[in-house]
């Protein structure tokens, strides 16, 4: 069980990463099961996708899992003896996801790597509160929690779920002859006071980000097909508001595993994933180099030299001469046009409306 909890060596680190993508499993899962897909006649082996067909398609990713446990009862009879702790939450998990990740990413100094999430079910739910409730109580998780551009979310109960409830039943039987931990599927159930607090911090988390960029993207996944005639996470709890209701060809538990390439929902998280990826890379290219060292040059328009910071913030243009009379013109002619980032845009010189003979 050991090696499987917490995030331990990449699962692949590319020579060129800049980026990090982290999976996060849900409950009964764990860092490489949630994401395997089990031999088939026409595949016969295992396929655990991060490692094996992720790095295709987002080759400067380093790939990592995290595991926790997320077990909520065990049966002695069947599978041996084994603890599940009878009050631990989702804040302990949220905590001990933002310091295994910490704790990493400073060892390899790449603290301030862009971070994206994919997570299954409650590890949603344990990421969503890591980056907007439980990073406030420390500097290294809150510089961690900005490091985020975009979460993954597959099947997560943001609303809760039905089977939560029926499943707190069964664990009054259970808790008779195993250990059993109530606290997760409390979380879990319908108008749980953790979800409700949950869902109002990761929005104002995402809001924060859009006045004060860069933003988080956000994609949510449901499952088209129930389990055994019932939906474990419905569509509507399923989806956060707002964001655009992505699916995946599934019930519940397969959600997060991918036989090959071809797959619908593999194609879908990539593509997203590539995008933001991309997103990133245009905007390290388009920004400004305003260090002291970067030379002046002169300006286009005018021909003048102007400053280091006037030449990267500043936009100009010269006279524009017009030889013959212009036909239905709608708009207006100008000098000098100049926009500053102190200033907005500002018209310098003469404006003339000519509609021509």
């Amino acid at each position: 069980m050991a090696a499987s909890l917490g995030s331990t060596e990449p699962l692949y680190d590319s020579p060129d990463a800049n980026v990090d993508i982290i999976f996060v499993h849900g409950l009964h899962g764990d860092r490489k099961k949630t994401w395997t897909k089990l031999p088939t006649k026409d595949h016969p082996n295992p396929v655990f996708w991060p490692q094996e067909l992720l790095p295709r398609k987002c080759k400067t990713a380093r790939v990592l899992s995290f595991g926790y446990n997320a077990s909520v009862a065990h049966f002695y009879p069947l599978y041996g003896p084994k603890r599940v702790p009878p009050e631990t939450t989702v804040d302990n998990h949220s905590i001990a996801l933002l310091d295994s990740l910490v704790g990493f990413r400073e060892s390899t100094g790449t603290s301030d790597r862009p971070l994206f999430f994919i997570a299954h079910s409650l590890g949603g739910l344990v990421c969503a509160n890591a980056v907007s409730r439980v990073c406030r109580s420390d500097k290294k998780r809150e510089n961690l929690a900005k490091q985020v551009r975009g979460m993954i979310f597959l099947g997560t109960p943001f609303a809760g779920s039905k089977i939560a409830l029926w499943a707190e039943s069964g664990l009054r039987f259970i808790s008779l002859f195993s250990e059993t931990n109530k606290m997760k599927l409390k979380d879990l159930q319908e108008g749980s006071k953790i979800l409700a607090d949950i869902n109002h911090e990761f929005a104002r988390y995402i809001k924060s980000r859009d006045r004060d960029p860069p933003s988080v993207e956000i994609a949510c996944y449901y499952e088209e097909y129930p389990t055994k005639g019932t939906f474990v996470v419905d569509k509507s709890s399923a989806i956060l508001s707002g964001v655009d209701p992505l699916s995946i060809e599934e019930e519940h538990s397969h959600m997060g595993k991918f036989q090959d390439e071809h797959r619908s929902g593999f194609i879908s998280i990539t593509n997203k994933l590539n995008s933001w990826i991309n997103a990133l890379d245009l905007n390290l290219d388009a920004s400004p180099d305003t260090s002291p060292d970067a030379s002046p040059d002169a300006d286009a328009g005018t021909g003048t030299d102007v400053d280091t910071l006037e030449k990267y913030y500043t936009t100009q243009m010269g006279d524009i001469h017009y030889h013959q009379a212009i036909s239905n013109n709608h708009g207006v002619i100008t000098g000098h046009i100049a926009t500053t980032a102190a200033n907005g845009i500002s018209i310098v010189g003469c404006v003339t409306n000519n509609y021509g003979a």
